[in-house]
Order: C-alpha cells, then structure tokens, then sequence
C-alpha cells in the first residue's frame, strides 16, 4: 500500500503542475490575443473631447480593476494561484497617500490594482510612452517613472506630486524591482520624498507569496507543486511629521516596519 502511495503521489503533482502550466497559457494567450482590442478601443477613446480628466481616468481605473479582479478570480478558481481582492488585512485609506510595499512576484501590481480600483503607479518610460499603451495609462493617470540614467527624476517627483494634490493614491515599489530571494533591497528615497512634499502619509503594505512565484527565479511556466497564495498586510500609516519631514528618517522607518512584519511572517 505505502508503495502505491508513493508513486501515486508524484503522478499527482504531475497532473496538477501540468494544469497549471496549461491554465497560466491559457490565460497569458487570451491576453494577448484581446489585449489589441482593448488598447485599440482606449486609443479611439481618446480621441473623445471631454473636460473632466479626472472622471474619465476613474472610469478607466474601475475598468482596470474589474478587469484584474476578474483574472485573479479565474486564477483562483482554476487553482493557479490563490489571491481574492476582498481578503486583504487591514483597509487603506481612502484619501490622497503614498502606498509601498515589497515586491515579492510579478502578480503585485495586478493584485493591488484588483483590490482598490483609484490607484495611479510610476511606469517604466519605454512602455508608458510606447503607442500602444500610452492612451490607457495616461487617460488613467499613471505617468512615466524614472529610467536607468535617473533622468527625469524631477519631473517625476512632480508629477506623483500633482496626483497626489488632486486626491488620487500612488503606489510605488521602493526597491526599484522585484525583491531578492530573502527579505528586501534598499528601499530608494522617492517614494517618501514624494509623501514629505505633498504632506501625505505613507501606507505600508507587506505582500507574501508562499510558496514562491513569479519572481526572478521562478517564471510562469514554473509554477510550484503547491498552490501559491498570495496575501496583502496593511500597516499604520507613517506621516511625514513622525519622521521630522526627513524623506531619508521616513524611509528608514517604514523599511523596518516592512522588514519586522515579514521576519515575522515567515517561518524561521
């Protein structure tokens, strides 16, 4: 019996990981395939005449986040991975903040997209200037981030600024890219720049993913044996004052409560 048990046991996990391999196709191909209609429909969109910016970008972030919410639904369903919008701990905040976190998978972004709908988010320049996402991102007030050279970093500071003074939420990922296989890089100093000039608090948030997926190391098309589950922490928020308005005292704060919050979560 124990012998059966044991071959029928990796026959299993044979299936299930071949699933999934099939499910992240599946998805990934219907992205592709509708993704030109749906850039092609914002485009002509754009072309509208309309004098309420603002209305029209939340109209187009609602739409985002039905659209991710309903791919993370179908992930969950389909077993692939296992993250529902209404689960998060913690609420944020609903007024003009400044919202970072760790950057565990490549799933972050539309997971947090999935859950609060008035986000705007830094975008790497090459594809938010590129022409085929340039009307959606920038109809949804997204706007450009910094490049490799670090030009540009004034008129970004700027820009997250003039979100923030007209009441939108903007997410950044302070470590710049996707986080190591163990805690955290550095976490850089925008982010919290950002919130010292606009006077707004930061939100923390702790994103987990266990066992691990999408990150440098692991790609879609190897997905773990187990079922990733994806989780959202959000801390109390750090206000500029409880730094002393210093961007630098205000990121040291907020990576260690970060860092505390995952040593704490993850199993020793």
């Amino acid at each position: 019996m124990g012998r059966i048990e044991s071959i029928a046991k990796p026959e299993g996990d044979r299936l299930v990981r071949a699933w999934r391999i099939f499910g992240v196709t599946l998805v990934i191909s219907t992205y592709f395939i509708t993704a030109p209609l749906g850039y092609g429909f914002f485009a002509l969109w754009a072309l509208l005449p309309n004098r309420d910016l603002d209305r029209r970008a939340r109209r187009l972030q609602d739409i985002m986040s039905l659209a991710f919410g309903s791919m993370h639904s179908l992930l969950r369903w389909m077993r692939i991975l296992d993250f529902d919008p209404s689960e998060i701990e913690g609420q944020i905040p609903g007024s003009a903040c400044v919202l970072v976190s760790n950057h565990p998978t490549l799933a972050d972004i539309s997971a947090l997209i999935a859950v609060e709908g008035n986000l705007v988010f830094p975008v790497k320049p090459a594809l938010f200037h590129s022409f085929w996402a340039r009307p959606l991102l920038g109809q949804a007030q997204h706007f450009a981030g910094v490049g490799q050279d670090a030009v540009g970093v004034g008129v970004f500071l700027d820009d997250a600024v003039e979100r923030l003074e007209r009441g939108y939420r903007v997410m950044i990922f302070p470590e710049g890219t996707r986080s190591p296989r163990e805690g955290m890089y550095p976490f850089g100093r925008s982010a919290f720049e950002i919130a010292c000039r606009a006077d707004v608090p930061i939100i923390p948030l702790v994103i987990t993913s266990s066992p691990r997926w999408l990150w440098k190391e692991r790609s879609f098309l190897d997905p773990p044996d187990e079922l990733t589950r994806l989780r959202i922490r959000v801390l109390p928020a750090v206000w500029p004052a409880d730094a002393g308005s210093s961007s630098r005292t205000l990121r040291d704060i907020v990576f260690t409560q970060i860092d505390s919050e995952l040593r704490r979560q993850t199993p020793s």
